[in-house]
């Protein structure tokens, strides 16, 4: 959890009632993540499935959730979506992870 200080400009009036020598800390709440895989099970299942299981064929896409993280531009973080399967180039096979 982020907090962030808030100090008065008026330091000359901690005496005055209602103002205490220690500044306020406000908490700030962690923005909302979405649950991940492990970097290591995920690069683990991208390994295993990285041909396809029926025909061989060699290039495999990954079937992704739309929940990756985005990053400040409003551009999504690589890596951060769940995983949830796999579709072939080939003959457009699909299984799960």
């Amino acid at each position: 959890m982020s907090a962030l200080r808030i100090v008065s400009p008026l330091e000359n009036l901690a005496g005055v009632d209602g103002l205490d020598d220690e500044p306020d800390v406000l908490p700030f709440p962690q923005a909302a993540t979405a649950p991940q895989m492990n970097v290591v099970e995920r690069a683990r299942s991208l390994f295993n499935n990285r041909r396809c299981r029926t025909c061989g064929y060699p290039v495999v896409l990954p079937i992704e959730l739309d929940d990756a993280l985005v990053n400040r531009c409003g551009q999504k973080i690589p890596g951060t979506a769940t995983l949830v399967g796999f579709r072939c180039c080939g003959c457009q096979s699909e299984w799960s992870t």
